[in-house]
């Protein structure tokens, strides 16, 4: 393989233009796309996913992977997924690793973040898709009618969860001065909706969070940016919604379909690679157009 003149000089521009990436050459973390081979955009780089194990997630494990990265797959209780994902990764070249954390505890957050360190030896890429899974009663059910428990489920894993992983990955970031965090807000947190409204208020403040966060550490080298997710044809989706609503939902973006994990884990990418260097605190409408309405 290293006879191929495609690959060598994959090789050298990877060395050349960041020779932090020594490893991907080191490693040989080369692809063979379309008959030819090719170099990833995030060879040498460590990725944090967590919420990793699936539906959204997992998918952008896996591009995080195919364009070269290592990635940690953080997941709370789908154990038997994450290893799932983590063998699908390693199938593809790169390596992985499987990590158990509640992202809504500080303390389990600060030590996922350490162990990805530790293990890969670098944080480039962090990707903040956990969130609590909302049940279709919680959704639906009316306003004042929720309890405590329902109103904070969603603020501590969406907004909390993401609060103290962005906290613990920072400091690493800002000493290596580069580094991608992407936020994982929705649609109707910006425009507004009648329905599962502290799940609303939790995706707002990621948002936020977004935006601030750029802001104070942009002159760091670390670029942060959230995406607003409309209607994807998810596990956590399909749980959330009324089988007889997902064929309306189906018909309210511009595009007249649901959205795929897919298509959301390639923003992802494109936002953890150079190709966004010059993006930060902006909010990345992937909804279909839904928000045209």
């Amino acid at each position: 393989m290293l006879g191929d003149p495609d690959a060598l000089a994959g090789i050298s521009f990877c060395v050349l233009s960041d020779p932090g990436l020594l490893g991907c050459a080191v490693r040989g973390f080369i692809m063979r796309r379309a008959g030819r081979v090719a170099v990833g955009r995030l060879d040498g780089r460590v990725a944090l996913v967590t919420g990793g194990s699936g539906g959204i997630g997992r998918a952008a494990v896996l591009e995080l992977a195919r364009e070269g990265a290592d990635v940690g797959v953080q997941y709370n209780r789908g154990k038997e997924a994450a290893d799932s994902a983590v063998s699908a990764v390693r199938k593809l070249g790169p390596r992985a690793v499987a990590l158990q954390a509640d992202v809504a505890d500080a303390r389990a957050a600060e030590r996922v973040v350490a162990e990805v360190v530790r293990t890969f030896g670098r944080l480039d890429v962090v990707a903040c898709f956990a969130g609590y899974p909302i049940r279709t009663e919680e959704w639906y059910k009316d306003y004042a009618a929720l309890t405590p428990d329902e109103v904070r489920a969603p603020i501590d894993i969406d907004l909390l969860g993401s609060i103290f992983v962005t906290q613990a990955a920072l400091p690493a970031m800002v000493r290596a001065r580069r580094g991608s965090i992407i936020l994982v807000g929705s649609t109707p947190a910006l425009t507004g909706d009648t329905v599962g409204i502290p799940y609303l208020v939790a995706k707002g403040g990621v948002l936020a969070l977004a935006r601030a966060l750029a802001q104070v550490y942009g002159p760091h080298g670390v670029r942060i940016n959230a995406l607003a997710l409309g209607s994807i044809a998810s596990e956590a989706t399909k749980r959330a919604t009324k089988p007889a609503d997902r064929k309306a939902l189906a018909q309210e973006p511009a595009l007249r379909r649901w959205g795929t994990p897919e298509e959301v884990a390639r923003v992802v990418v494109f936002l953890a690679s150079d190709d966004a260097s010059y993006i930060t605190g902006q909010t990345i409408v992937v909804d279909g157009g839904y928000a045209l309405r």
